[in-house]
């Protein structure tokens, strides 16, 4: 059996509900059109320069197949143990973060607790909003629909 570290190049092929990636080991030997293993319930497309582990059983190229293709550059630094991250090839990241989910867009960051969510940024809403519980307001509450005077308390 065969196991090396290989870096990939970015060719990605989907087929048959199956990926397939090219790439070439340290030795500079080179692997084509070889099956990429994922965990059920994901689904990546490793971007050019990502590293992964290339297994052949029986040292046969034809049966080789590899996992991983993470990048190095691309991979969210200091998670706790325990902790999780979804992230891109931008710095989009989504985190399940001790007792937190964090999503951070372009540095928009959305903060869920199982308690309290903090949204930081402007949020727009397209349709109705339902609150249950009180409503409190630090700035200046807008009606562009011309709806204040019909308002009462």
């Amino acid at each position: 059996m065969i196991g090396k570290r290989i870096e990939l190049d970015g060719a990605n092929v989907e087929k048959g509900g199956q990926q397939f990636v090219n790439g070439r080991a340290f030795a500079k030997d080179g692997y084509t059109r070889i099956h990429r293993i994922e965990p059920a319930g994901f689904a990546s497309s490793p971007v050019k320069g990502a590293k992964a582990y290339l297994i052949a059983a029986n040292g046969d190229a034809d049966q080789a197949f590899v996992f991983g293709g993470e990048h190095p550059g691309h991979r969210p630094g200091d998670l706790p143990p325990g902790a999780t991250a979804l992230y891109d090839h931008n710095g989009n990241v989504i985190k399940l973060w001790m007792d937190e989910v964090i999503m951070d867009f372009g540095n928009r960051t959305i903060t869920m607790t199982g308690g309290e969510w903090k949204i930081a940024g402007n949020v727009t809403i397209t349709g109705n909003l339902e609150v249950a519980g009180n409503i409190h307001a630090t700035g200046s509450i807008i009606d562009d629909g011309g709806n204040t005077p019909h308002h009462t308390h």
